[in-house]
C-alpha cells in the first residue's frame, strides 16, 4: 500500500491510500471529470448567453480561460485567431483592455518575452 497526497493546479487536494495503479487511475479519472465539467460549464454558459450576449471581449476571453486555452503562453495574435475560428472578430486594441482587467483581477498572467507580451493562466 502506498499513500499519496496530490495537489492539483486548481488547489484541490486529495489523499489516497492504495496501490500505485489505484492512485494513477484515481488521478486520471479526477482529471478527466474535471476537464469534462469545464467543457460542460463552458457549453452551458455559451448556450445560456447566446452569441450576442457573451459580454464582449471580456466574456469571450473568459470562455477561453474556462476552456484552458491559456494553459500555455499565448500572444494576442493567437487569442485573436482562436476567436476568429469562432466567427468572433476583434482587433488587438479592442481586446487589450479586457486582458488588462483579467490580469488585474488575477484571472490571467502576462509575461514579457523579447518585446512581446504573452498571456497564461496564473
Amino acid at each position: 500500500m502506498v499513500k499519496a497526497n496530490i495537489t492539483f493546479p486548481d488547489g484541490t487536494k486529495m489523499a489516497i491510500d492504495g496501490t500505485i495503479d489505484d492512485i494513477i487511475k484515481i488521478k486520471e479519472e479526477f482529471n478527466k471529470k474535471k476537464h469534462n465539467n469545464i467543457e460542460e460549464d463552458t457549453l452551458s454558459k455559451e448556450k445560456k448567453k447566446g452569441l450576442k450576449n457573451s459580454g464582449g471581449p471580456l466574456g469571450r476571453i473568459r470562455i477561453l480561460i474556462n476552456e484552458n486555452f491559456f494553459k500555455e503562453k499565448k500572444e494576442i495574435r493567437q487569442i485573436l485567431k482562436r476567436l476568429e475560428e469562432r466567427a468572433v472578430f476583434y482587433t488587438s486594441q479592442s481586446i487589450s483592455p479586457a486582458l488588462i482587467r483579467l490580469i488585474k483581477k488575477g484571472e490571467l498572467r502576462r509575461i514579457k518575452e523579447g518585446n512581446k507580451w504573452k498571456y497564461v493562466n496564473p
